[in-house]
């Protein structure tokens, strides 16, 4: 072997050449071998060179587009390469894209095409060890040679593609330790009210900062103003369909919406949907907290990091998500744009829930589905025991006007009133943060080898003191913790006005919340009029007693149809 070494971008083909066994000349080049016509040396001209150039950010002057091309191009023009394609990747991470890069990929779906791609550094190519190891693997299968502009490599050897992965290695450690600066920076930023980009949390926008550099964010007053109108809606019983309805017709632009967002993921659409408004009301940033990662970022004593003005109060937020939570339990959905009595109507004879259809000459009706699940236990040999039902029926308007009538004579005229939860004092996650600060911290001088000499143990002393006593500071609290609990407070409604502006699953809401029942006996004679005697309606305790009972029958039966299956 010769002692000739490769020169990176100054070759000409007037360079030393040492004849190799196999009489093929060898050439400074950083290859697999590329395909060529058999007797072809590898430094001929005429082969076909694809430039590849990626920068994360076009303001990087350091490596900038213009100088990893030139680099590329000026080593093609030594060698003697025809450059038939050149791609750019322009604010492109190497890492987060991994290979789903628009340019890289162009290149990748021409390597048949070609015999040798070009990049100014192995860093420009892949940032990742896998990344890079798997394009080499495809470049190989094609006979397409790799070759950088800077970097002294033959890929012909087996020691040449180590090296090359090892330097891989290094860009991808690089690459990791400037993501690391980068949330490090942003973490701290955020820590000190800083805006850091991103979406721009609905309630809030951006200001610069009064304190200093940068910019904060400050709340909104127009959205505040939706958002805690909205709120009061749902304490209200309000369903999240009429609220987003009523949204949409006043034209309030949603969270995602042009109007309001610089950055991130837009729509021209103003439009509200129940899973916006969910998502929306479920935010702890309404509280002022800082999110990273879809969670709150903590302080040092455990409790959420507050650094911008809340929109709602502790206290509203709590009676917010546990309304959200009782809408969100499957036994307590109510079907929107359903009839009035759904879930309300029983059957007199079966005690079976009675549901709507259109009669023969199209008229609204309610009746019981007793027959049917009769035949369905019957088929499983499973017949309950009692009367069979036959699956009386009911006129659905005027029966419907007919309990409306009852419910507002007796309850019209009471005010509305909501359960609002006394939030208690519950200081178990706070320890469980403080007993982790703890463990970490003797982690950090045990076994990380950290608070070195006597300064390192003062420090280290003084930090575990504080735990310690916030530790046990803690500890009494939770001791003497006041229970949280549940309690009555008025709307500021009657039944009466909230009845009036409510939707069909708002009037709903209420019969329920007042316990209403209604329970249909069978038809003693025909007539065109509802016969009201057939009626029996019930509310307050007696309803809800009722219900109780029919829920905790329905649970049996749903439980002993799952033991079977």
């Amino acid at each position: 072997m010769s002692d000739w070494t490769i020169r990176q971008d100054t070759h000409t083909s007037a360079d030393r050449i040492v004849t190799v066994t196999d009489t093929t000349p060898a050439m400074a080049r950083a290859m697999p071998r590329a395909r060529r016509r058999k007797g072809v040396p590898a430094d001929a001209p005429g082969m076909r060179a694809a430039i590849y150039v990626r920068l994360s950010r076009e303001t990087d002057e350091t490596t900038s587009p213009e100088r990893q091309r030139t680099a590329c191009e000026a080593l093609c023009e030594a060698r003697g390469w025809d450059v038939i394609v050149v791609e750019e990747d322009i604010d492109v991470s190497g890492f987060s894209r991994g290979l789903d890069r628009p340019g890289l990929q162009r290149i990748l779906t021409r390597l048949a095409e070609l015999d040798v791609i070009v990049f100014f550094k192995i860093d420009r190519l892949a940032r990742s060890t896998v990344d890079f190891a798997e394009i080499m693997r495809l470049a190989e299968h094609q006979g397409v040679a790799l070759a950088s502009a800077t970097e002294p490599l033959d890929l012909t050897s087996s020691m040449g593609r180590a090296m090359a992965k090892v330097i891989a290695v290094f860009a991808e450690l690089e690459s990791d330790t400037i993501g690391m600066r980068v949330s490090s920076a942003h973490e701290h930023l955020r820590r000190e009210g800083r805006y850091t980009g991103g979406r721009v949390p609905y309630g809030y926008m951006v200001v610069p900062n009064p304190n200093g550099a940068g910019k904060v964010l400050a709340v909104n007053k127009d959205e505040a103003k939706t958002i805690r109108k909205i709120v009061e809606r749902v304490l209200a019983k309000d369903s999240l369909m009429q609220i987003i309805n009523d949204l949409n017709k006043e034209g309030v632009p949603s969270p995602g919406h042009t109007s309001r967002q610089t950055t991130g993921k837009r729509s021209d659409s103003k439009q509200w949907y129940t899973t916006t408004l969910r998502s929306l009301l479920g935010n702890p940033q309404l509280l002022g907290q800082v999110i990273e990662d879809g969670k709150p970022i903590l302080r040092t004593d455990g409790l959420p990091l507050v650094n911008r003005p809340p929109i709602l109060d502790t206290d509203t937020w709590q009676a917010l998500q546990d309304e959200l939570e009782r809408r969100a339990n499957p036994g307590e959905k109510r079907r929107e744009g359903t009839s009035l009595l759904r879930g309300i109507m029983h059957c007199g004879v079966c005690g079976e829930r009675m549901y709507t259809f259109s009669g023969r000459n199209g008229q609204l009706r309610y009746r019981c589905i007793g027959p049917l699940k009769y035949r369905q236990r019957a088929a499983k040999g499973e017949e309950k025991p009692g009367e069979k039902c036959y699956g009386p029926t009911v006129a659905g308007v005027t029966t419907e006007e007919y309990v409306t009538e009852q419910f507002l004579t007796k309850y019209g005229h009471l005010p509305v009133m909501r359960m609002v939860h006394e939030v208690g004092e519950d200081f178990r996650p706070q320890i469980r943060q403080a007993e982790e600060a703890l463990a970490d911290l003797q982690k950090d001088r045990y076994d990380r080898g950290l608070f070195k000499g006597d300064d390192g143990s003062r420090r280290y002393a003084e930090q575990y003191t504080k735990l310690e006593d916030r530790l046990a500071s803690l500890k009494e609290k939770q001791r003497t913790a006041k229970p949280g609990g549940m309690k009555a407070e008025p709307t500021g409604e009657t039944h009466a006005e909230q009845w009036k502006r409510s939707d069909m699953a708002g009037k709903r809401d209420l019969l329920l919340n007042a316990g209403g029942y209604v329970e249909v006996a069978p038809a003693r004679r025909g007539g065109k009029k509802l016969d009201t005697s057939r009626l029996s309606v019930y509310f307050g305790e007696e309803g809800h007693m009722r219900q109780a009972a029919t829920a905790k029958e329905s649970e049996r039966e749903a439980e002993a149809a799952e033991s079977q299956a």
